[in-house]
């Protein structure tokens, strides 16, 4: 089974890497990163966007243009987190926690340096797992049933509610808040309103990405507004990862700053 793999992988990579198959996802790539930095506009609404892009392509050269818009989409979504504080859809908003306090320090280049290569190193070894583990996972996932899915997703609530920052009680009052605003809309099961109000604007519920968005983005507006300070806006880039006051007691990096 895994000569089996190996075998498909490299005819997989062989028709990858030609010239003609390698440029589309080049192009995916770059579309992707310019159309997912802009606020609000996740990898599935941008491959929304640019599907009809590929309909004049071949199916091998479509489907690596639809992947590397995918992943130019979040990266380019980092980028907007990182030197906005405005997360594009909600998973970058653990990157403005982190990658904007860096920025007004003037280091976003390096959490942009970083973002690169932990994205590259998380994607691939994803992967990999995926090809060589798939048929354990699949047996695995078909032994689930309602009782282990349920514990499943109540381990997953109780290790965001208690390894949060802070006080363990915000970290479950956080949770709780999460589950109430989880209610609104519609039920699966039944399909009737649940804490609508009679809007229909709620019917399909609240959209995480206009709430992180509320969050971060206008809170660090509301925050910033009308306040005369200094902002570095010399950013360095990777290489500089280290300040040059940093050099000389450290020795890390030779050469002038």
């Amino acid at each position: 089974m895994i000569e089996t793999a190996l075998t498909d992988l490299w005819y997989g990579f062989g028709v990858a890497l030609q010239p003609h198959n390698l440029m589309w996802c080049f192009i995916g790539v770059l579309v992707g990163n310019m159309v997912g930095v802009l606020p609000g506009m996740g990898p599935l609404a941008t491959i929304s966007i640019l599907l009809p892009l590929t309909f004049g392509i071949k199916p091998v050269g479509a489907i690596l243009m639809l992947a590397g818009v995918m992943y130019g989409a979040q990266y380019g979504g980092a980028i907007c987190s990182i030197l906005l504080n405005l997360p594009c859809h909600p998973p970058h908003a653990v990157t403005c926690i982190d990658g904007f306090p860096m920025t007004k320090q003037g280091r976003g280049g390096i959490a942009l340096g970083l973002t690169v290569f932990a994205s590259f190193v998380g994607a691939s070894w994803g992967i990999t797992e995926m090809i060589f583990l798939s048929p354990l996972l699949v047996k695995a996932a078909l032994q689930f049933g309602p009782t282990e899915i349920c514990s499943l997703m109540l381990l997953g609530l109780l290790a965001g509610s208690t390894l949060a920052r802070g006080s363990p009680l915000k970290g479950v009052a956080m949770t709780v808040l999460g589950l109430l605003f989880a209610t609104v809309g519609q039920d699966l099961e039944t399909g009737s309103e649940r804490l609508t109000f009679g809007l229909p604007e709620l019917s399909d519920g609240i959209e995480l990405v206009a709430l992180a968005l509320g969050l971060f983005g206008i809170g660090e507006f509301m925050n910033s507004v009308n306040q005369v300070a200094t902002v570095n806006t010399k950013y360095t880039n990777v290489r500089r990862s280290v300040s040059c006051s940093d050099r000389a007691s450290r020795r890390i990096f030779a050469g002038p700053c």
